[in-house]
This record gives structure tokens, C-alpha cells and sequence, in this order.
């Protein structure tokens, strides 16, 4: 997971018309204008370079949907507001059980809060909510989910450094499927890869500016690589830039996470 900026979105043209009409249907009528917001799948999907907002992953196999953060069968009001809306593949947006670790994930229709006692019952209320959920449009939270090389994640905050910050990633772990068995594959494989890059470039920087071209040369193609994994347009560009802040003992590491 890494911020998106859902206020840079571009809306279709008329769209914003066609939604007015859509809420003066009712909430009885949500499901029979959801074109509404399918018209804005491929605009939040632009804004995260196809991968979806949990996970971060391209799902050329998932039949990825516009999520509704809150809940349209719990905020019907909010079903038509394009800042409710998430770009989310199946995996993370759809209940199911991992079958390798039999552990259910999927957000669906869950919506947990801090205070239930405080659930919004319209539009005005919903400031009052503390949502468990990540939000990936709020730049500090997606930093709450931290990951080891072996791709697991894990709450950044222990749960006596912050109870609530520790709660929320653990959660949103959990809903999010961000557990799930193939995910946590995919990591670990990115991360073998990054780390034996790093070795590589750690083994060839005592040798770079002393007069040989071919280290040097060798040197920055492994800088390049490393650039590309997390540039933010990459798969699992968050995870791969924690992986490079392992080894920021490197000193030519810190410079590359500051400007890429």
C-alpha cells in the first residue's frame, strides 16, 4: 500500500450530473445506476498505474472493481461520491478463504470503527468515525503496515508503542487479504531479488570512481534496477522501498530512496 492522491482523479465528462441524478433515485435504486461509479474505474486506476490501492499488485486475472471504502449497503449516501471510491482487485475487495492457510480475507462489506457506538447514520456524521481500516488516500497511514524479507506484513507499531495504530494495521492485514499466501509469495520473491542486487552493488562500490568504466558501468545498472523496483509506477513499489531501507548502512541507498 502506498498514498494515492484521489484528488488529482479526472472525472468523466457529465459525470458528476449523472451522480446527482443517481442519489435523487434513492438509495432503493443504488445497484440500478452503478455505472455511475464503473464509469470511474478507469480514472482511479490511472492514478495508482493500474495496481490496486491495497495490495499493490497488477491482477491481470481479477475482475478488479471500484471498491466503496465505506460501504454502499452501510453508507448508501456515499454511494456515489467519487471520494468514497477505491481501485481494489478481488483479492483484497471480495471475501474468500486462502486455501494454503485457511484463513479468510477480503474487505466485502466490512466497515469495523474504532467507537461503533459512533456510526454514521448520514453524510455530516461520517467526520465523527474512526475507521480501522488503512485508508490509502491518507498519506500517513499506509506507513502503518510494515514487511519482512519473507514478504509477511506486519503492524509497524507495537501495540504498546501505539494500541490503536498497532489495532488498525492488523486489521486492515486481515480484511485486506494482505496475508494472503500468494501475495506474501510474490514478496518474497521480489525481496530475494532486491537483496541479491544490494550485495551485488555493496561488493562493487569500493572499486566505483577509481578509474575503471566497466565497475562503474556495472555499478549503476544495479542502481537502475534497484530505482525501477520502487519507482512508484512498479508493482509492490512500497514493499520494495522497505526492503532497500535495510540497508541503508549503504551510503549510496539513502540517496537513491530520497530522489527516485
Amino acid at each position: 500500500m502506498r498514498e494515492i492522491k484521489l484528488d488529482s482523479i479526472a472525472l468523466p465528462s457529465g459525470w458528476t450530473l449523472r451522480a446527482h441524478t443517481a442519489i435523487g433515485a434513492g438509495h432503493a435504486n443504488i445497484h440500478k445506476h452503478s455505472g455511475v461509479w464503473q464509469e470511474c474505474k478507469k480514472p482511479l486506476q490511472s492514478l495508482s498505474y493500474d495496481k490496486c490501492y491495497y495490495c499493490e499488485t497488477v491482477q491481470e486475472r481479477s475482475d478488479n472493481a471500484v471498491d466503496h471504502f465505506r460501504p454502499k449497503s452501510l453508507y448508501p449516501w456515499s454511494a456515489f461520491r467519487w471520494e468514497n471510491y477505491r481501485f481494489a482487485c478481488t483479492y483484497c475487495n471480495s471475501r474468500r478463504r486462502d486455501i494454503e492457510n485457511n484463513r479468510i480475507g477480503g474487505k466485502g462489506d466490512d466497515f469495523p470503527l474504532l467507537d461503533e457506538t459512533k456510526r454514521a447514520t448520514c453524510l455530516a456524521e461520517e467526520v465523527d468515525e474512526c475507521p480501522l481500516l488503512l485508508d490509502p488516500c491518507q498519506p500517513d497511514e499506509p506507513g502503518l503496515i510494515d514487511f519482512d524479507e519473507s514478504g509477511q506484513p506486519s503492524p509497524t507499531y507495537s501495540n504498546d508503542e501505539s494500541e490503536t495504530r498497532h489495532l488498525r494495521a492488523a486489521i486492515s492485514i486481515r480484511l485486506y487479504h494482505l496475508d494472503h499466501q500468494d501475495l506474501v509469495d510474490r514478496r518474497m520473491v521480489l525481496a530475494t531479488k532486491l537483496v541479491r542486487i544490494i550485495h551485488a552493488a555493496e561488493k562493487l562500490f569500493p572499486y566505483t570512481e577509481t578509474g575503471m568504466p566497466a565497475i562503474d558501468v556495472s555499478f549503476e545498472e544495479h542502481l537502475r534496477s534497484l530505482a525501477e523496483a520502487i519507482n512508484p509506477e512498479a508493482e509492490l513499489s512500497s514493499f520494495s522501498r522497505r526492503i532497500l531501507d535495510g540497508y541503508r548502512y549503504n551510503k549510496w541507498i539513502p540517496g537513491l530512496l530520497r530522489t527516485v
